[in-house]
């Protein structure tokens, strides 16, 4: 029965990740490893892999990836699959290169564990902020931490997101301007 279970779990996955027949035993190979040492059951973990291909995780990050994710689903009020779904679209967003996503992943936890927020907040706050934050030129190590600032304030990522942005691109286009509205940006600061 379990066999059978991994067996309709991968193939889950080989409708979402492309690769060479060779490609795909590693990525198998590796996620049947995460069993051994994740404390996530095998459909999950393909779950979660199947969600990295259908996101655009490239072949040879997908088990990274998804070890990441599973991690953050085990140590944070994010589930594994909302994690990889969050930050997939947050690295497309930023043009992060996919094999950082770990770095993301530990800042996201340490951002959690030293504010007065929750991780899913935070990534909330970071995807109404990123589109934003990418066109002004900040980091994503910048748009996570101003997310955990704003949110740990009690700001909603629906309407604060969005207000959020507005103020950024204003006061980055005045900027590039200059004159009598960066003026009252600077005089405001």
């Amino acid at each position: 029965k379990a066999a059978m279970g991994w067996e309709s779990a991968w193939a889950g996955v080989t409708k979402t990740v492309d690769g060479t027949p060779e490609q795909l035993q590693e990525v198998e190979d590796g996620l049947r490893g995460l069993t051994a040492v994740m404390p996530a059951a095998h459909a999950e973990i393909a779950g979660v892999a199947e969600a990295a291909g259908q996101l655009g995780i490239k072949t040879d990050s997908v088990v990274a990836f998804t070890k990441t994710m599973i991690d953050l689903g085990e140590t944070t009020n994010l589930s594994a699959n909302d994690a990889a779904t969050s930050l997939a679209r947050f690295t497309n967003i930023m043009g992060t290169s996919q094999d950082k996503v770990s770095n993301l992943g530990s800042a996201l936890v340490d951002l959690g564990n030293n504010y007065a927020t929750t991780e899913h907040e935070i990534m909330e706050m970071a995807m109404r902020l990123s589109g934003a934050g990418k066109q002004i030129g900040m980091s994503e190590g910048e748009v996570l931490g101003l997310s955990a600032a704003l949110s740990s304030v009690g700001i909603e990522a629906e309407a604060g997101g969005s207000a959020m942005s507005k103020v950024m691109i204003d006061i980055a286009s005045s900027v590039d301007k200059g004159g009598d509205r960066l003026q009252q940006f600077a005089a405001i600061s």
